[in-house]
């Protein structure tokens, strides 16, 4: 059997659009089992088991798809209200941001700081899925905003040397900033 492709926002769309609204966590992660390969829950609690080289290549797949799409903007599109945790976790991944901005080769920055750079934003990612709660329109367009921040963490955790991923992590505040009405990331 063939599987069809469908598009990142598609994909996110259905995912989400059963659940319930809000990125809020209902419980905390189940610690794994001694000697079973390790899991996590999502922030909706979703399991998921790290180990299986299948699925880290699905992960991998889904990331770097993720790469690069802008999460459609509707014709006549008011801006929706951010909450306080999502204006939170937003300023923490642009101040992440700031210090790999425009690193050309003069000004790049040592590996050790790119890593914790992208270990700030995975936490700021990680805070926002534990408090951010929207109606369900802007949620599903706020996980395709994060899931295209995950894949450009995870290309630097893979590669600190190449900066490269941090020009689309920037194209992704800027749908961002099309989508939701934040002063302080339109001050940026």
């Amino acid at each position: 059997m063939k599987l069809k492709r469908f598009p990142l926002s598609l994909a996110l769309a259905l995912a989400l659009g059963g659940m319930a609204a809000g990125c809020a966590q209902d419980a905390p992660p189940a610690p794994a089992a001694a000697g079973s390969p390790a899991t996590a829950q999502d922030a909706h609690g979703h399991v998921e088991a790290h180990g299986d080289a299948a699925h880290d290549a699905d992960h991998a797949h889904a990331a770097a798809e993720a790469a690069g799409v802008d999460f459609p903007v509707p014709d006549g599109h008011v801006r929706w209200e951010p909450d306080a945790p999502l204006l939170e976790g937003m300023s923490r991944v642009r101040t992440a941001l700031a210090g790999l901005e425009h690193a050309g080769p003069e000004q790049h920055p040592d590996e050790a700081t790119v890593v914790a750079r992208a270990a700030e934003v995975d936490a700021a990612i990680e805070y926002m899925f534990a408090n951010c709660s929207l109606d369900t329109e802007p949620d599903i367009a706020l996980h395709a905003i994060l899931a295209r921040l995950m894949a450009g963490t995870r290309a630097l955790h893979e590669d600190p040397a190449d900066t490269a991923p941090v020009a689309d992590m920037e194209a992704a505040i800027d749908n961002y900033r099309q989508l939701f009405d934040d002063p302080a990331a339109d001050a940026s």
